[in-house]
């Protein structure tokens, strides 16, 4: 008897495991650029969740150190949030290499929104803000 609670509970500790495995597999990095190794901050945080409100779009490529850059000011965290499209990787992301050509990118990092002019180049969470602010003068 002993012998088989012993396996029930070896059982239900693997089954614990399991669980907690698929968690952190479900928050794990999803993004084809590198993972910044800084933490995200509570203002980069709600920057990434105002950008997906706005439809923001950030446009870069795997290999780009201004993207990588970019990300790094995100940190981990807000990172995931992002609505990242890669246009450097066609044979693995076809869909986003032709979200690239069809929003005409030439630089990289590239920002964009319905809206709104296009930001080029590595910007700083401030601009950023202003940028994402929908109570902001638009822009003509």
């Amino acid at each position: 008897m002993r012998l088989q609670n012993g396996m029930n509970n070896l059982a239900l500790l693997a089954i614990v495991a399991l669980g907690l495995s698929v968690k952190v597999a479900a928050q794990s990095w999803n993004q084809p650029i590198p993972e910044p190794a800084t933490e995200s901050t509570p203002q980069t945080i709600k920057l990434a969740n105002q950008l997906n409100k706005v439809g923001a779009k950030f446009f870069g490529a795997y290999w780009c150190p201004a993207c990588k850059e970019q990300m790094k000011l995100f940190g981990k965290q807000a990172g995931r949030k992002l609505n990242y499209v890669e246009c450097g990787r066609p044979d693995i992301y076809p869909d986003q290499v032709s979200q690239c050509r069809d929003a005409k990118i030439e630089s990289i990092p590239t920002w964009t929104r319905p809206g709104k002019n296009r930001l080029e180049g590595v910007q700083s969470i401030n601009a950023l803000e202003q940028w994402s602010d929908n109570t902001a003068k638009q822009e003509r």
